[in-house]
């Protein structure tokens, strides 16, 4: 008897919102990520009148040594932790996403060569709670849930920056800014204008791809009210983001049946960060004088040369995670400023220079690993019909912190606003992935009759 493979049908559809009812405790772990993502989204000083001396200094205070804060996250991990012991239904999420884990360990093995191995520890430990609470809300919960409290998140921040402005002087960044640059420009309850235009823009894609999928007339509006608000902020990198991501994810919605174009698009999104990298070394002079000077894009160029400088002296380890900027007098970078303002620096102003600086080619390598190739490779093969009102505003967020970091620092940013939305459209990507409608095999066995005549 020979035996054949033949294809028996599908695996089961993803669960419909109806489908994944309403256990309390589902309820319940819903409302606690709502609240920890409020939480994250508003701090602990909002609307606080501060210098911009003063919002770098606190910038580099965020050592991990806010003992509220520590007190707070651990309490929402562990109210997490007894929801998922006290469940009563399977888990929707299976943690699988190792080459994740890897990273951490490995960014906790950098903080041994640290120049303060306390202070990058504690930056790490940062990271592991606040990755652990997403993972964990979204096993409790499931995408669909997770994305959901995240959506109304980002439109309840909307909404209290909106009603701040004519409320409080301090929605907008005041005259007494030692960055002119910054004068006049609106951050809500944010404590800078870059944090409050990157998150009304991933509100903006948010809104406009749920209005998209729904049809109903408050996303449009919502969608509206952070557009405006992105164009108050005078945040260059998320003005010029938040259009062109939301046209991206909905081409990449129209080829939702279509693997072939799926990939020429994530290959021409590829080719748009090498092109960014091309453009640099092809125009140098011009790009240097431009964003060298502080007034002009925060002096980027100036600051990457830091980075270089030391990445030429230390090409192997890094600094240890965390470890480079504002660390104390005994900072790395100090050695290497080539400007004044940069004493008051507190990143990379490049996400994979940060990574790669902190924590070596080894850690950059894990990075983009963990947050460009196996996510192109979700986006590429995961997305149905079915789960593209996941999949889709998830690859919009994906896309644009990828970007938003050839020019800013969000990746594993503490336990900034950026970073946390970024884990959770990661989450909702891997979860979705998984559990994607597949073929199921089933080996039969063929008779010596039916091998004999095909």
């Amino acid at each position: 008897m020979a035996s054949a493979w033949h294809r028996m049908g599908t695996a089961p559809s993803l669960p419909s919102p109806a489908a994944s009812q309403d256990s309390r405790m589902v309820v319940i772990a819903q409302i606690f990520y709502f609240v920890f993502l409020m939480m994250v989204f508003i701090g602990q000083q909002p609307f606080a009148s501060r210098t911009q001396d003063e919002l770098v200094a606190m910038a580099a205070d965020n050592d991990g040594s806010d003992l509220f804060k520590q007190a707070l996250f651990i309490g929402f991990a562990l109210l997490l932790t007894v929801v998922q012991l006290l469940r009563q239904h399977p888990l929707k999420y299976r943690f699988t996403f190792w080459p994740l884990a890897i990273m951490l360990v490995w960014f906790l093995i950098t903080c041994s060569w640290g120049v303060d191995p306390f202070v990058s520890f504690k930056r790490v430990m940062q990271q592991f709670i606040v990755i652990y609470i997403t993972f964990c809300a979204l096993a409790l919960i499931g995408p669909e849930r997770l994305l959901t409290a995240l959506r109304w998140a980002l439109i309840s921040s909307l909404l209290i920056c909106w009603v701040s402005m004519p409320l409080t002087s301090a929605a907008v960044h005041p005259p007494t800014e030692s960055d002119k640059a910054l004068i006049g420009a609106w951050r809500g309850f944010f404590f800078h204008k870059n944090i409050a235009g990157a998150v009304m823009a991933l509100c903006f894609i948010v809104c406009g791809n749920a209005w998209i999928d729904r049809r109903k007339w408050y996303y449009a509006l919502f969608a509206v009210m952070a557009f405006v608000f992105v164009i108050g902020t005078k945040s260059k990198t998320s003005l010029a983001l938040c259009v062109g991501m939301l046209a991206i994810s909905n081409i990449y919605r129209a080829l939702s049946d279509n693997t072939q174009k799926r990939a020429i698009l994530l290959i021409m999104l590829g080719f748009g960060m090498v092109g960014f990298l091309g453009l640099y070394i092809a125009y140098q002079p011009t790009i240097e004088r431009l964003f060298a000077d502080p007034t002009s894009f925060t002096g980027r160029v100036s600051i990457w040369r830091v980075v270089f400088d030391y990445l030429a002296d230390h090409p192997f380890l890094g600094a240890g995670f965390g470890g480079f900027w504002q660390v104390g007098a005994n900072s790395p970078a100090h050695d290497y400023l080539n400007q004044q303002f940069q004493m008051l620096t507190a990143h990379s102003h490049d996400g994979y220079l940060e990574i790669w600086v902190t924590t070596g080619p080894l850690g950059l390598a894990l990075l983009l690993l963990s947050f460009l190739a196996l996510p192109a490779y979700w986006f590429l093969t995961g997305s149905t019909r079915e789960n593209q009102h996941l999949m889709v505003p998830a690859f919009a967020i994906w896309v644009f912190v990828m970007y938003q970091n050839l020019l800013e620092t969000s990746f594993f940013d503490k336990d900034r606003q950026v970073w946390v939305i970024f884990l959770a459209a990661i989450a909702t990507a891997h979860a979705t992935f998984k559990a994607k409608p597949r073929p199921q095999w089933q080996r039969r066995r063929i008779s010596s009759r039916e091998a004999v005549h095909g």
